[in-house]
This record gives structure tokens, sequence and C-alpha cells, in this order.
């Protein structure tokens, strides 16, 4: 039921208002209260807040426009039904730009003060479900927000190339600079806390409240401990001056929780955002290797200046600077005994990143980049000495990779990755080249030029070369074989891999040479 608030100053029009209303519109409307003048139609609308106000034109005081003005000041939304003895266009038209609903002439009837309080009533109703609308798109904007800034920066923990899909993380995340430094936390709750887990939450929620709200950072979930910080720079030289501001907001909000050692933080070097996977491995080195608190490192406390020179070295085919790099970084490591756990893992994870960032952008094959991640090697090497022999043996060996692979262009060389990496998954020239960010027709032309087939042939005999690596396993199972090599129809793939090989996978798995015609 709407309630109703008629404001005149002649009483006869305010009781026959009341009266019609009560007698005849009494299941969809009230009259909650009445006022003979501009000033008590203000107050009153303030005091009763009516959903429907009848304001009459001329009233002692102020007039029934401007108690309009002052009511929408105060915020009321209620809607507006002028009450006047003169039709005049200039009342109508100062009344239409308040957003007033209708307008009655005195005496009012009883059909026309009906239709004007249905009017407002739908107006009323519309106006709530727009407001409705909005809310409700509004929090799905949020909760679509939230899940992209959750995406990409567990995309980036994880390493993961977005391809052609970072634009559009950016354009959801209002993104626009083009770098970014990627910094780790690590949470560890107190010694003897009764509720560890509660308490890195605890750690967590408030430190990315203080990320959202006084930071132009993003802050990431809680995983196993760590979350991860992005904050875009606009390029490499704007980059320390940023990252200063972002350490004294941090150390300004949670320095007693720094002090304490529960919570740790480590920062990447500035990074395009398309590496920004590189700079969070240097973050995260940082904060499991050092317990440095924030904000406190001089020049010859920055750790990854070596490592960073190394891999961009060895992206940019310049192996020779990334041996300096790699010597300069290993330099204080052999005079000693045995180098600390902190440096060996590092080391560890500079030739991680680099075979993976290599497989990535195509420079060496994607199952020689696997084959290097054992790292039993470097982890076992008794001693300094031993140890630098173990890197130095390992650096040659991913030089060897690098000079056997064929060298293709980059937009080449990051297909053939990506189909080496996607093999078993959905995929086509097109949905590739979207992933690369260029058109199908330039892949298409790029790939046959350089590799003399095409890309759906070069894909088919990837796909069947892995095919037969897994069916000479013990209990390979053709139908697993077919679909994780991305061919969800067996019977498709047993035609495929005859044409390609002349023989069936159940004859190739059983190494004969008989052909069978039987079916899968």
């Amino acid at each position: 039921m709407k309630r109703i608030l008629v404001a005149d100053d002649e009483r006869p029009v305010i009781e026959s208002i009341s009266l019609i209303v009560k007698r005849e519109l009494a299941g969809e409307f009230e009259v909650a209260g009445h006022a003979m003048s501009g000033r008590e139609a203000v107050e009153k609308a303030t005091q009763l807040t009516p959903d429907i106000i009848l304001m009459d034109v001329r009233m002692p005081g102020i007039s029934g426009l401007d108690a309009i003005r002052e009511i929408r000041k105060r915020g009321s939304a209620a809607a507006f039904i002028l009450v006047t003895a003169y039709e005049r266009f200039d009342i109508a038209r100062e009344a239409v730009e308040l957003g007033v609903i209708d307008y009655l002439l005195k005496p009012v009837s009883k059909d026309k003060l009906a239709g004007a309080l249905k009017n407002a009533a739908a107006s009323i109703e519309r106006r709530g479900e727009a407001e409705r609308r909005e809310i409700e798109h509004r929090e799905r904007e949020e909760t679509m927000r939230s899940f992209v800034e959750t995406a990409l920066l567990h995309g980036i923990m994880l390493g993961e190339r977005f391809g052609g899909e970072l634009a559009k993380y950016c354009s959801v995340l209002e993104i626009s600079e083009p770098w970014a430094v990627v910094g780790a936390v690590l949470f560890t709750p107190s010694a003897g806390s009764p509720h560890p887990e509660a308490e890195m939450q605890s750690l967590h929620e408030k430190l990315r409240a203080t990320v959202r709200y006084k930071t132009r950072a993003f802050a990431g979930p809680l995983v196993a401990g760590h979350s991860v910080v992005l904050l875009p720079v606009k390029d490499r030289d704007s980059a320390a001056e940023a990252v200063d501001s972002f350490r004294k907001v941090i150390l300004q909000a949670h320095g007693e929780a720094l002090e304490k050692g529960i919570l740790r933080m480590g920062m990447g070097a500035p990074k395009p955002l398309e590496d920004a996977g590189l700079s969070w491995s240097e973050a995260m080195s940082e904060v499991l290797g050092r317990r440095r608190s924030l904000g406190r490192a001089s020049m010859e406390e920055r750790p990854f200046d070596h490592d960073e020179a190394f891999l961009e070295n060895l992206l940019n085919g310049s192996p020779e600077r990334a041996r300096q790099s790699l010597e300069q970084l290993m330099e204080p490591l052999r005079t000693i005994t045995e180098p600390p756990t902190a440096d060996r893992y590092r080391i560890i994870a500079l030739f991680g990143s680099a075979g993976r960032m290599l497989a990535r952008r195509g420079l060496i094959e994607h199952h020689a980049a696997v084959d290097m991640m054992d790292f039993e090697d470097l982890r076992t090497a008794a001693g300094g000495a031993a140890f630098d022999l173990a890197v130095r043996a390992r650096f040659s060996d991913l030089l060897r990779m690098i000079e056997h692979s064929p060298r293709w262009s980059p937009l080449v060389a990051r297909a053939i990755a990506y189909v080496q990496e996607n093999f078993g998954k959905q995929m086509s020239l097109e949905t590739t080249a979207y992933e690369l960010g260029i058109s199908p027709n330039r892949l298409s032309r790029l790939f046959s030029e350089e590799t003399g087939k095409g890309f759906s042939d070069f894909l088919i005999e990837y796909r069947i070369e892995k095919a037969k690596e897994m069916l000479v396993l013990p209990g390979a199972s053709i139908k697993q074989v077919s679909i994780s090599c991305g061919y969800p129809d067996p019977n498709y793939f047993s035609r495929l891999f005859k044409k390609v090989t002349g023989l069936t996978p159940t004859v190739f798995s059983s190494g004969t040479s008989e052909v069978s015609d039987g079916n899968l």
C-alpha cells in the first residue's frame, strides 16, 4: 500500500482528497498525513517518508514547486502530483523539469485522482525495478571483476602465458600499464598459534584490503600460505618509485606483522606484463630465501639483477652474455664449503624458469624442457666447487638444447610450443592464432613458409608421434591414448593413425607387423 501526503492550504481540498482515497482507493493507498504550507510539507515529508505527495502550487510561504525542490534536496524518492486551480504552461513546464508525475486541476475528481495515483504508483514500481536491476548489474560486474582478477593472478602464480586473453583481462581490470612488478607474500602463523589457518586467513584479508583500498595493485587469493601481488607500472624506469611507494603503504599498515616475521614479502624485477610470471618467480625466490625486513634493501641487497640478465640474454639469443651473468651470480659460492640452501634452490629455480620460458617461446623442444626439470644433480652436489661444476654442466646442456632446436621465427616458435603444450586439447589454426594474437591467415602463411607443411598437418604428425610414445607403454588403453592426444572419437583416431603410420593402434602397440581389419 502506497502512503500519501496531501499538501494544500485549503482544508476542504485536503478533506475531499482524503475521503476519495478512503472510500474508493483504500486497498491501494492511504493518506499518511497532510500539510497546509510549503514549509510544513517539507517537514512532514521528512517525518512521514510518503511514497506519493500531492502538492498544491500556491501555498503560504514557499511555493509548492520550491517545496518540491527542497524535499528532493533532502533525498526523498517520493513521486509528486501537482494540484492547482490554474492550468498554466510555465508551471507545467517547470513541474516536468522537477520530475512531477501528473498534474490535477481543482476541484479534483474521483477518476482523475485515481488515475494520477495509479500512474504515480506504477512509476514508483518501475523506478524500483530499475534500481534493483542496477544493483544486480553492479553485483554481477563486481563478481566478474573478482573472477577475472583471481584468474589473472592465479595464472601468474602458475607461470601461464595468456596470449590474446591478456588484453581482455586488462580491459576488465582497467589496467592500462604495459609493465608490472610482482610481489610474493608468505604468511606464517605465530609459534604455538591455536588456530594457524584462521590466523593466516586474517593476515591475508587485512593485506588484501590494504592493497585494494590504498594502492593501485592487486592482491591474489591465499594459496598454501602464499599470495601474489601485481603492481602495474608504466615502464622499467618508473618501477622503482612505484615499488617504493607501495612498500611504504605496506610498512605503515603491517609493520608489526613484518617485524614479527609472520608476514614476509619479496618483490621481483619489473617485467612486461606478459612476462609477469618471471617476476613472480624472482619474488618467490626472494621471499623463501631471504629474511630481511621490507623496505630496507640497498643496492647491494638486490639479489636478482644477474638472474634477470641471465634469463633475458638466453631468451634474446645472447648465450655468451647469459654465461657472464651466470658467472657473476656464482662467484660468491665457489669459495665456500657448502652453498646456502636458499642460494642452491635459487639457482635451481633459475634453470627451471629458463627451461620453461625457452620452451614456451619455442626455443627448445618441449620434451627437453620437461626432462631438464630433474635437478637432483644441483640439489645433491657436495660443496661449492662441486656445485659450480654441476651448474656449468647444466648450462652447457641448455646451450646444446638451444643449438639443436629448429630456428623458427618467434611467432612460429610460439605456435609450435603452444601445440607441444596443448596437443591433448581441442585446437585449430584459428584458436592457436587467437592465443598468439595474430590472424589465422598470417599464421598459416608463416607456418607453411618456415616448416614446409600446413598447421593441420604438423598438428596431426605431432599428435601421432605422442600417441606412439603412449601406445608402447604397458597397459596402454587405445581409447585413453586417443583422448589424451586430442581425439575424443577413438574410431576416428584409429583411422587417422593407420593413414599416417600404415598400422592400426592395436597392431602398433602389440609390436607385430600384421594389419588387422578389426574394429577397436
